[in-house]
């Protein structure tokens, strides 16, 4: 009979395990954030990017990847490519890696910065995110 009674809660704790949200289930690897920025002289944008690692799974370096963007009929495009910092971590803890960039295009319009942070392991990207500074004008 107990047997009986354990095969009949199994069913029922699976069904309420799947009715959660995905995001209560999942594991959250970290962030990438644009964490403030102003505008200067010349439509220069100005901005600090970072990217954060959670505690609880293996990492081996961190990367940030810069651009520099203008509006130009109807679209953004990538007009210089500021660069890539990284940063080694080896950990299971949380890290963090942030860097202050600027670009100033020399040219009229709008402008901003994008950045994609990645968490690594080894040679394979872990977790992935894009952000975008505000627009200079």
């Amino acid at each position: 009979m107990r047997k009986r009674l354990a095969f009949l809660w199994t069913p029922v704790v699976l069904g309420v395990a799947l009715m959660l949200p995905a995001t209560t289930a999942a594991t959250s690897y970290g962030q990438i954030t644009f964490v403030n920025g102003y505008c200067s002289g010349n439509n220069t944008v100005n901005g600090t990017f970072k990217v954060h690692k959670n505690s609880g799974f293996y990492a081996t370096k961190l990367t940030l990847t810069m651009k520099g963007q203008g509006w130009h009929n109807g679209a953004w495009h990538t007009e210089y490519n500021i660069g890539t910092a990284s940063k080694m971590v080896n950990t299971s803890q949380g890290a963090n890696l942030s860097r202050v960039a600027w670009f100033n295009p020399g040219h009229a319009g709008k402008h901003r910065m994008t950045a994609v942070g990645k968490i690594w392991n080894g040679s394979y990207v872990v977790a992935k995110g894009n952000v975008r500074s505000g627009t200079c004008q």
